[in-house]
């Protein structure tokens, strides 16, 4: 999806390192390169494609939904993304789905919750969600 950068001639007038203040903004040059790499992965996939989100009904928003959660999935296994990478990815889906619950709350109650047992045998099959 290409489109115009509405915001370049504010951009220009800055009297600050915009760059930098990206980093700062992102928190880290790691975070902030995950989340240009991310967000330039979602923006030019058009199986994320936002714009029609308004004039779906809600079946359809619904089925949309579930597509853009698979076809995510589907693309982070495919890119063996790490689980920084991946929680990124879904969040510039910018779509819930039950796929958020697991990632959100399901796997970190595990981390925070579970004995050390608990992780090593719940954990690799929560990331393949089985």
């Amino acid at each position: 999806m290409e489109g115009v950068d509405h915001l370049a001639p504010e951009r220009n007038k800055a009297q600050f390192d915009v760059d930098a203040m990206k980093i700062v903004w992102a928190g880290s040059p790691h975070a902030f390169e995950v989340s240009d790499r991310m967000s330039r992965l979602v923006a030019s996939d058009p199986a994320f494609r936002k714009d029609n989100r308004p004039m779906l009904g809600r079946k359809e928003l619904f089925r949309n939904t579930l597509r853009k959660a698979t076809y995510a999935w589907k693309r982070i296994i495919e890119l063996r993304l790490s689980e920084e990478e991946a929680s990124m990815l879904r969040s510039f889906v910018d779509e819930p789905a039950f796929t958020d619950l697991h990632w959100g709350m399901f796997i970190p109650a595990i981390k925070g919750q579970g004995t050390e047992e608990q992780q090593q045998k719940w954990l690799p099959l929560a990331h393949k969600c089985k």
